[in-house]
């Protein structure tokens, strides 16, 4: 006759064998249910897949985790086991974890008296996300990892919902066969741990190898989209070179202006500030004469910019900015010699580059496939109200710059950041406020979730 506690086991298989049908529509319901949030979203993702607790995974966890004395019921155990229905939602990259989790937060926005969220589109799928996350795992390393309860007729059922990106899912493969399947008895495991630790961090390094990659290659969606960002490449690069000399040799010192050169190379490459790919080969004439010509010229650095007129500020963006460029250009050297160079790359009239330079920063900001997709989404839920949400984030990017009161914050590299946090916010906005009512409502939170947000990134 087999042990009291084997008894129990078998008992509990039985359960579960009676009732896997079942289980197994509810996990595609479950599938369903998360592939129906992320399209809602707009968020990407690789794959959603789905998984019924196995009878040698349930025996197993019955005797490590000692559960015939915790439980007394072997039949009522497989459905408090947090783990019963696997749910994971798989992505690209590990920053993508972390965005995927803010939409469901986002989704997810009623709390009930358990401490569970849930959305009234479907009230029988629940998430616990009052904890915190990714959580640190007992080798210590970190998962997005969220408890879940799903209704079905009168019973509720446990669920356990995962976030992975390509890197992670196969780290956990890795970690699953080598460490939790291998019961041999490991006289290095001092060893095997920082070889682990070794091959965990070496897939992180992949990890952001890969989205650099990923990036750059997103960039180059058009011919002529890479041929003009291979221009403003080499524009900014003779650009550098020239300004650089002039700077050792009237200051005594090296000064990086690699990433400012980028941006007003970009800004170069847009004519009247906006931000359409025209007119690249007289853009290409004309800074290559100009720069031609400013080598041969004594540039005057570390002197105050004068406008012959005041600037015309046209909208709430350029009205906060633009005063705080004008007093700052003339008291700190960065910002003095950004708008130096750029001053001298477009000789004509400084004021109007200036007013041109504001027009095309506020544009720069707002350039990204999604955004352009999001506005669009945007505007129908909202229509002409829509106007006043953009002037909003905008308006809030414009004081965040001048609050954080650093020249970086204009540079390429956080142009593209800003884009990112402004894609992310109008992915929330139009997912959860489809009338004007609601975004009057909940104005006030979403800006100041943006401004953390922002911080956060540019910080």
């Amino acid at each position: 006759m087999p042990l009291a506690e084997f008894r129990y086991i078998e008992k509990a298989l039985s359960t579960l064998d009676k009732e896997r049908d079942q289980l197994e529509v509810i996990s595609k319901l479950l599938q369903m249910e998360f592939t129906e949030i992320m399209n809602l979203h707009t968020m990407e993702y690789l794959n959603i897949t789905t998984r019924v607790k196995g009878r040698d995974s349930l025996k197993e966890k019955i005797l490590r985790q000692g559960y015939y004395k915790k439980y007394n019921d072997p039949i009522r155990l497989i459905y408090q086991l947090s783990d019963l229905i696997g749910v994971r939602i798989e992505c690209r990259f590990e920053q993508d974890e972390r965005a995927i989790y803010k939409v469901l937060k986002k989704h997810f926005n009623v709390r009930n008296d358990d401490g569970y969220y849930y959305n009234e589109m479907n009230p029988n799928v629940k998430l616990s996300l009052d904890g915190r996350q990714p959580q640190k795992q007992k080798n210590g390393f970190k998962i997005f990892r969220i408890d879940g309860i799903v209704t079905d007729t009168n019973n509720e059922l446990p669920f356990e919902l995962q976030i992975k990106s390509l890197v992670n899912s196969f780290w956990g493969e890795i970690e699953h066969k080598i460490i939790y399947k291998n019961y041999n008895f490991l006289l290095v495991d001092d060893l095997l741990i920082e070889m682990m630790h070794s091959i965990k961090n070496n897939l992180a390094l992949l990890d952001k190898q890969l989205l650099t990659i990923y990036r750059n290659v997103e960039q180059r969606q058009t011919d002529e989209e890479y041929q003009r960002r291979n221009l403003e490449d080499v524009m900014a690069k003779m650009c550098n070179d020239v300004f650089a000399k002039q700077l050792k040799e009237q200051l005594g010192m090296n000064v990086n202006i690699k990433k400012a050169c980028q941006t007003i190379m970009k800004y170069t490459f847009f004519p009247n500030g906006m931000l359409e790919i025209q007119n690249i080969s007289d853009s290409l004439i004309k800074a290559l004469e100009r720069i031609s010509q400013i080598s041969n010229e004594q540039v005057e650095f570390n002197v105050p910019i004068i406008f012959s007129r005041e600037p015309n500020y046209t909208n709430k963006f350029a009205q906060i900015v633009g005063p705080y460029f004008r007093d700052v250009m003339n008291k700190e050297f960065h910002w003095n010699l950004f708008f130096k160079i750029l001053f001298e790359i477009e000789p004509q009239d400084s004021v109007d580059d200036f007013e041109k330079f504001l027009g095309f920063l506020e544009q720069a900001y707002q350039t990204s496939s999604s955004i352009t997709r999001l506005k669009k989404i945007l505007y129908s839920q909202l229509e002409e109200h829509a106007d006043e949400v953009m002037e909003t984030l905008m308006e809030t990017v414009a004081h965040i710059i001048v609050s954080i009161d650093d020249v970086e914050c204009i540079y390429e590299n956080n142009i593209t950041k800003v884009a990112s946090v402004i894609a992310d916010t109008l992915r929330d906005i139009t997912a959860q406020m489809t009338t004007y009512d609601q975004w009057l409502t909940q104005k006030e939170v979403v800006i100041e979730d943006f401004k953390q947000y922002l911080l956060e990134e540019l910080s």
